[in-house]
């Protein structure tokens, strides 16, 4: 088959809307391809854009899920920037808006979704709105915001054009139960702050920032070098602290250790500019959650005694170590004092007052302020 060629005049008459993607379309069923404007393209079912949602929400949940999704196809976006040269080259030079909705328009006409409405416009901030996108008809039993492969579009397809980071949101969604799907995307620094803040409100999640190259033998987090480490590694050192100092020095050790960890844990992310001592708590809790330290159940604050409370399920001690009969998680009271200490600046102490080890539902620590200079 021969391809046809694509001239200045084919993409006017199809932003004019005097042509359509129809006129430029090639199929070669014999050969199993497909071509848009020259491009090799394939269809989408529905049942393929719904088994990627639904991978995700496997390990994540619906929200994050979506989000996962955005960041796959945000890298989708960033390839327009070929299209976007070509363009040039043709003479056709587009404000960014101009080529959202040119990208689009060629999108949707292959079946994703109804005509996109430029609302609004300016350098640093873009308002689009479509009657219906593809994933909010196939995923509309979620009846919540889904468009994540839109969201990332627009991100990647700005982020390319303009050489500068991006964020949409979606404030109206059809699988919401709104009338329309708007997007609106906003030019903004990609600043640890800000994506601390994201991890915290859980608009996002680590993984998005975990770089696993397991046949080179590195894991990155955060640009940081880590590694993972399995449970029965708490088991393994606490025991061998016991049998070198006793039990009570043991936990005592570990507390120390793992407060020393906490703190420092809270002076890396002030140096990524973060300095509001509640974002940096909940950064710090909400990353070694994420981390599979443990799960947060519940966090109360009492004023009158300075005493917040933090209840956690499945701490790493109390999984390594099983029914003991006895509280273990000195670790985690230390690590938990730690990031309040560091993140506030003041001095405290941390206590396991209930342990899964010892038969209780839950671990429940309480860190309170303290003026001498006494440990815990």
């Amino acid at each position: 088959m021969e391809r046809k060629k694509i001239e200045k005049s084919d993409f006017e008459a199809i932003i004019s809307g005097s042509k359509d993607i129809r006129d430029y379309m090639e199929i070669d069923p014999l050969q199993g391809t497909v071509s848009f404007l020259g491009v090799r393209t394939a269809s989408n079912p529905d049942y393929l854009v719904r088994s990627i949602y639904e991978m995700y929400e496997v390990n994540l949940n619906r929200k994050l899920a979506v989000k996962a999704t955005e960041q796959l196809f945000r890298a989708v976006g960033l390839g327009s920037v070929g299209l976007n040269n070509f363009l040039k080259k043709l003479g056709m030079n587009l404000s960014p808006s101009e080529f959202l909705l040119l990208v689009f328009q060629l999108q949707h006409q292959q079946g994703w979704g109804a005509p996109f409405e430029l609302v609004s416009h300016d350098e640093k901030k873009i308002v689009l709105r479509t009657r219906q996108t593809f994933e909010s008809q196939v995923m509309k039993d979620w009846k919540m915001p889904v468009c994540g492969i839109h969201r990332g579009w627009i991100e990647g397809i700005l982020a390319a054009i303009t050489g500068k980071n991006w964020f949409c949101l979606e404030t109206k969604c059809r699988a919401n139960g709104d009338d329309y799907c708007e997007f609106v995307a906003d030019q903004t620094e990609a600043s640890w702050k800000w994506k601390a803040q994201a991890i915290v409100r859980g608009d996002s999640a680590i993984t998005e920032y975990i770089e696993h190259k397991p046949i080179e033998g590195k894991v990155r987090l955060i640009d940081e070098p880590v590694v993972i480490m399995p449970r029965f590694i708490f088991t393994s050192m606490t025991n061998s602290l016991i049998k070198t100092m006793g039990e009570m020095s043991a936990g005592g050790v570990n507390y120390r250790a793992y407060m020393d960890m906490g703190r420092e844990n809270v002076e890396y992310y002030k140096k990524m500019g973060i300095t509001d001592p509640n974002t940096l708590a909940d950064m710090a809790f909400t990353f070694f959650s994420q981390m599979g330290w443990f799960r947060i159940v519940a966090m109360t604050w009492n004023e009158a005694e300075k005493t917040k409370t933090i209840t956690l399920e499945h701490t790493v001690e109390s999984e390594s170590f099983g029914n003991a009969g006895k509280k273990v998680c000195y670790g985690t009271a230390g690590l938990l004092a730690g990031i309040v200490e560091g993140a506030f600046g003041i001095k405290v102490r941390g206590k396991e007052i209930s342990c899964r080890s010892k038969g209780d539902p839950n671990c429940v620590f309480e860190i309170k302020n303290r003026n001498d200079g006494n440990g815990s």
